[in-house]
């Protein structure tokens, strides 16, 4: 919260510098009533961001807990299952994923299965920056050899396949690059 009010303090800061600038071009307005001027816009933008903040915010914690709930209730999977269900071409990878996952929406491990859909089931979409954050960045980050930018989207990827083809097209668009090099 500390974070919220200080960060929306930050921002009123801009409007209020406008305000008191635009308010100078008033003569006959006194010091009192530029302050004023200068105050509305500042307090409009920092109510403005404390509400969308907490909005955002709500809506995030209850996707979050939607998720959560429905994998808790969801069957079991070992890893021998999980890999079995279809055959993977980097298993390391899928597991690592399947981990981030887990730890991600806070559940065991055993609760994501193969089969599970990264729009519909898990809300990837409206969770996508704090998803990549914590899921696929990570993934990418422990297996490239030089530490490199890379672009990323999962607007498209419906399965944890999908994903772990489109991070190793990024690895191995890091590994061509390093090559040429």
């Amino acid at each position: 919260m500390r974070f919220l009010l200080i960060f929306s303090g930050l921002l009123s800061v801009v409007p209020f510098v406008i305000g008191f600038v635009v308010s100078l071009f008033i003569p006959q307005a006194t010091w009192i009533d530029r302050l004023g001027m200068a105050a509305l816009p500042a307090g409009c933008t920092f109510l403005a961001a404390i509400l969308l903040f907490s909005r955002d915010s709500a809506r995030t914690s209850s996707i979050m807990q939607g998720v959560r709930d429905d994998l808790l209730e969801s069957q079991d999977t070992t890893d021998e299952q999980f890999l079995s269900a279809r055959p993977c071409e980097d298993a390391s990878l899928l597991l690592e994923l399947r981990e981030a996952i887990a730890q991600f929406f806070d559940v065991p491990a055993c609760k994501i299965s193969r089969n599970v859909d990264l729009i519909s089931d898990l809300h990837v979409d409206q969770l996508e920056p704090s998803f990549q954050f914590a899921v696929v960045r990570p993934a990418i980050i422990s297996r490239q050899k030089e530490p490199q930018s890379f672009g990323f989207s999962t607007t498209s990827l419906h399965t944890l396949d999908e994903l772990v083809k489109a991070i190793r097209e990024v690895l191995d668009r890091g590994d061509e690059m390093i090559q040429s090099w």
